[in-house]
């Protein structure tokens, strides 16, 4: 098995097949000791490379860009069939008006082209009259196209948000498991783009995520989010800094719409380093709505120290105010303490909110969402601590819905930890 740094191991990665056959003559020359002949061979396979790709993005993605630049270089090639001044115009339009080239690939193209020249054309007041590069020269210049330029996808241009975007909505009902859906973008698309294109897209993703409310995004807006922190999981320290150099770009977010600001609050709820680098006036506005709206408060953990600190927080209202959790925000916390480990933590501010359940009718509500619904993982001593609440709380253990409920707790205790409690401990806990 080759390393994955030699030259056969990444040959094995140029996109097209035509291009890797065409290669084949380059690493045949470079193997026998043919430097000159690898050098111009080289720079005419990548010459045909950057044309498939604009073929690619035309035909494929209807990519106008590239269509416009593949019509001017034809044009000037029908000119002057032997003029190479179409392959300057090919080069520098892709630099200039695509994302296929990062700056270093930029210059290294520079360098082979200069090369090929030395190597295929006569310099008259030399004694050798063509240049040959060495071993190391060849081997750099073949390494430097093969990772900036060969083994690259097509998917560079600047257009590509359009196509990223169709994509998303026509998979976005057959990818439901997270897993599969990051791999599926993963193998399609982010493994094959360079950083400037990731950063645009990131861009792109944030502005219609949290920005945008137009009915097409709106409809759309779940799949694209599932993109946007696919992508941002790639390389969040090089997005984190993005975003930082960014603050009045990336801190103009849509806080009315409703479904937006849940996605927001989500986002720096899970990633609460972002919201550091948001404009102060946003945190401002945030706090000033959470104090008017516990759901808003509740989804806002980014504004707590620890996640312990926000479930003291919105305990308290909860009880203070008599109010009740809502699904999402519960989901969120959950999402929270599962990645945090602080699932503990999470399931006793359940049990606490139980607890000061008021009425038969939060009795019921608390204890279908609160404990039947994480049932399979409260621990013997959280069970034991519901049995008591349940015990003491009339408004709990006097409602119609008791004996059925209860009956669908002792299932899941017995199934965890079968004979290990006393019902007898608790006679109104009745079953």
């Amino acid at each position: 098995m080759f390393y994955t740094d030699s030259m056969e191991y990444k040959v094995e990665a140029i996109y097209y097949s035509k291009t890797k056959e065409y290669f084949s003559e380059v690493l045949s020359s470079y193997n026998n000791g043919n430097y000159r002949s690898a050098i111009v061979m080289l720079y005419s396979v990548v010459i045909c490379d950057l044309v498939y790709k604009l073929q690619e993005l035309s035909d494929r993605y209807s990519d106008d860009t590239a269509e416009s630049i593949l019509k001017q270089v034809k044009e000037e090639k029908k000119e002057s069939s032997t003029n190479p001044k179409w392959e300057v115009t090919l080069i520098t339009q892709i630099k200039e008006r695509t994302n296929l080239f990062e700056s270093q690939d930029s210059l290294n193209l520079d360098y082979l082209r200069s090369q090929r020249h030395l190597s295929a054309h006569p310099v008259l007041d030399q004694l050798d009259m063509l240049v040959k590069p060495n071993k190391e020269t060849t081997r750099a210049n073949i390494v430097n196209m093969l990772d900036g330029i060969l083994c690259k996808s097509p998917l560079l241009s600047k257009r590509m948000i359009s196509t990223f975007l169709e994509d998303l909505v026509s998979v976005k009902d057959q990818l439901i498991k997270d897993v599969d859906f990051e791999k599926y973008l993963n193998s399609k698309y982010l493994s094959k783009i360079n950083k400037p294109t990731a950063d645009k897209l990131f861009r792109d993703l944030w502005k219609f995520v949290f920005r945008l409310d137009d009915q097409q995004t709106s409809e759309n807006r779940e799949v694209i989010y599932r993109a946007l922190l696919v992508l941002y999981k790639k390389d969040m320290s090089s997005f984190n800094s993005q975003i930082e150099g960014d603050k009045s770009y990336y801190s103009l977010v849509n806080l009315e719409d409703e479904a937006i600001l849940n996605y927001i609050l989500q986002f720096w709820s899970i990633h609460p380093l972002v919201f550091q680098y948001m404009d102060q006036s946003i945190g401002v506005m945030i706090k000033t709505k959470g104090e008017k709206n516990l759901d808003i408060l509740s989804k806002s953990v980014f504004l707590s120290d620890t996640l312990e600190q926000h479930f003291e927080i919105i305990q308290s209202k909860l009880i203070r105010e008599d109010l009740r959790l809502s699904d999402s925000a519960r989901k969120l916390l959950f999402l929270l303490s599962e990645n945090q480990g602080s699932l503990d933590n999470f399931l006793d501010f359940l049990i606490e909110l139980l607890k000061h359940s008021s009425s038969y009718d939060d009795s019921n509500d608390n204890f279908q969402d609160y404990i039947l619904t994480y049932g399979d993982i409260f621990s013997k001593d959280q069970f034991i601590k519901i049995l008591d609440i349940i015990n003491e709380n009339s408004q709990l253990h006097n409602r119609r819905q008791a004996k059925t409920d209860n009956n669908s707790l002792q299932r899941l205790i017995e199934i965890r930890f079968e004979g290990e409690i006393d019902y007898t401990k608790y006679p109104y806990f009745r079953i």
